[in-house]
């Protein structure tokens, strides 16, 4: 009979970090090491710092072993079980890597976010728990309850999962509502300081000078805003440097005096004005026709 493959078989296709942080304890010193070696200890970095591609839920309770299936969601790639406790790390693997400190594609970023309060929300997560570190689901130390080989999820399929079981956040735009997801830190930090440069861009002539200001106030966020409203504390500072990165270069490039000065003559051009006072009238007429339907239920 032939081997049943397990996610087992494919985890180190899916484990990403190429030199990741490990350690022997949960709270002692971690250091980075090489993949090979990381795998022998207990305690390994769950992503590269800015690339997602498993999504662990740290379940304190009693259940981690059965509660996914309890509340109606997948079957996880992995559980990483207290035999003693059944507490554990719930380990959702996903099949296309989320890259978080990209300024051009934000949807996928932002629902990853929704995903992770979603799961901290219905598997009873530890709000506090970071994600940064995982326990290693090949160390004897922990029982590993392994998924299908094919327990690998598209975020349109987790997100309707938790969707259909009534656990999936609705959109935020601040991130401010996913206080308890790592990822929901990213989305918050993107807003404010994105918000911040598209009006101080045009204040900056110098490429460096405008990186490095915009690197500065993300920095000084990050430690009072973001670690003052989220559960999971600030952003490591590798992330936040190449989001603040992300966001210097795509506004340094998109917002410029020239271009500036060729939309603000597109937006005041007759047939664009036409066309702002036609919407303008439609609104008024459907606001004026619902208002009438109300006025007469």
């Amino acid at each position: 009979m032939g081997h049943l493959m397990s996610f087992q078989d494919v985890f180190t296709d899916h484990w990403l970090p190429h030199a990741p942080l490990a350690a022997e304890r949960k709270d002692g010193a971690y250091r980075r090491v090489s993949r090979e070696h990381a795998l022998q200890l207990p305690y390994i970095e769950t992503n590269p710092l800015c690339l997602q591609s498993i999504v662990v839920t740290d379940h304190d309770g009693s259940e981690a072993d059965q509660v996914a299936d309890l509340v109606g969601l997948p079957q996880p790639s992995w559980v990483t079980l207290n035999p003693h406790t059944r507490s554990g790390h719930i380990a959702y693997a996903l099949a296309a890597p989320v890259c978080l400190t990209d300024s051009a594609r934000r949807k996928p970023i932002n629902l990853l976010a929704r995903i992770e309060q979603g799961l901290v929300d219905v598997l009873g997560g530890d709000v506090g728990y970071a994600g940064r570190v995982t326990k290693n689901p090949v160390h004897r130390q922990h029982m590993p309850l392994w998924g299908e080989e094919t327990a690998l999820y598209g975020l349109q399929e987790l997100a309707q999962a938790l969707g259909d079981v009534g656990a999936l956040p609705g959109p935020s735009r601040t991130g401010k509502a996913l206080a308890a997801s790592s990822v929901g830190r990213n989305v918050a930090l993107f807003h404010l300081t994105r918000q911040w440069a598209y009006r101080a861009r045009l204040r900056y002539d110098e490429a460096t000078e405008w990186e490095q200001t915009v690197h500065a106030f993300a920095v000084n966020k990050n430690l009072t805003a973001i670690a003052d409203e989220f559960t999971r504390g600030p952003l490591g500072e590798v992330e936040v440097l190449h989001l603040a990165r992300s966001i210097a270069r795509w506004t340094w490039r998109n917002i410029t005096p020239e271009l500036t000065a060729q939309r603000r003559k597109a937006w005041t051009a007759p047939e664009h004005q036409r066309r702002r006072a036609q919407r303008a009238a439609d609104k008024r007429r459907i606001d004026r026709d619902y208002a009438s339907k109300e006025l007469f239920r």
